[in-house]
């Protein structure tokens, strides 16, 4: 009596358990490798799928969505043998499910290894100032670098952005001077372009006012009043020499050398003068006696 109802037992087990096996189900990103004894039948998905238990089985599922790789960082030398260290992200995704399987034993661990060595080798054929102005181009050239070595393998890389290039502390202080020596050039020389452009336009103001007194004497008092205005300092018009059109001197009034010229100009008048008189006294007092 037991007997019939443990193999009616053992059957049904054996019945539901070929059954589970005979079907399976793919997620909407996944692609399953079905092999018939150990060949690789089809590759089916997204979906349920039926399959033949014990004959056919399930060795592989590839991820068909795009896998993101954070590449460590890689140091070497740049071409102009400055140490550096880089780091980058891969982005990559399975083209050919078919081909990633077959052809090499990990696909992902591939080709993880295959950007850290064409990101060494990137870096030793580029200059530092490539490195750190030129990362969306060395980006492209490694994304083709790799695509075409492991395209074979069913895999597309879809970018490869540079992260971070790292330098020593030292030269990152180098850098830096560098920069800021480049800037102050350029300061500089837009500096000497202004006071060009300045001087050229005091010419021809100069120019224009050397025929004209009256502009220039409207200037002047144009100047006076744009001082005035600014309300930090205290001035004083004093009446100034005609001679200046109305311009004040340095010290407000005339410049010390003007007022210097005209003392001396003065004082040599007034020597010569008294020499003239002298001499007439002379010549008068010796004409007295002979007349008499």
């Amino acid at each position: 009596m037991d007997n019939p109802v443990i193999v009616f037992v053992v059957l049904v087990l054996v019945v539901m358990g070929l059954l589970t096996q005979s079907f399976g189900i793919a997620k909407e990103w996944e692609k399953h490798a079905v092999f018939f004894l150990g060949k690789l039948s089809r590759i089916v998905g997204p979906g349920i799928y039926l399959k033949i238990p014990i004959l056919e089985s399930v060795f592989y599922k590839v991820d068909t969505r795009i896998i993101t790789y954070a590449a460590p960082l890689q140091k070497g030398l740049t071409q102009d043998n400055i140490p550096v260290e880089v780091d980058a992200v891969v982005f990559y995704k399975v083209k050919d499910p078919r081909e990633a399987m077959l052809n090499v034993e990990d696909y992902h661990e591939a080709t993880k290894l295959r950007s850290r060595s064409a990101l060494r080798d990137m870096v030793g054929k580029s200059t530092l100032d490539q490195l750190l102005s030129k990362r969306n181009e060395i980006g492209k050239l490694l994304q083709k670098n790799i695509t075409e070595f492991v395209g074979i393998w069913g895999i597309e890389v879809l970018a490869v952005e540079i992260k971070d290039v790292i330098v020593s502390k030292d030269l990152e202080d180098a850098i830096a001077r560098e920069a800021a020596a480049e800037r102050e050039k350029r300061a500089r020389i837009k500096l000497s372009e202004a006071e060009d452009l300045s001087a050229n336009a005091f010419i021809t103001a100069a120019n224009k006012y050397e025929n004209n007194a009256i502009a220039l004497q409207l200037r002047s008092m144009n100047m006076l009043y744009e001082i005035c205005l600014e309300g930090k300092s205290t001035m004083v018009f004093v009446p100034t020499d005609n001679a200046n059109n109305g311009m004040p001197g340095i010290i407000g009034l005339e410049s010390y050398k003007d007022l210097i010229e005209k003392h001396k100009a003065q004082s040599v008048v007034e020597k010569q003068t008294d020499k003239e008189g002298q001499k007439n006294e002379e010549e008068f007092g010796e004409s007295q006696p002979s007349d008499s």
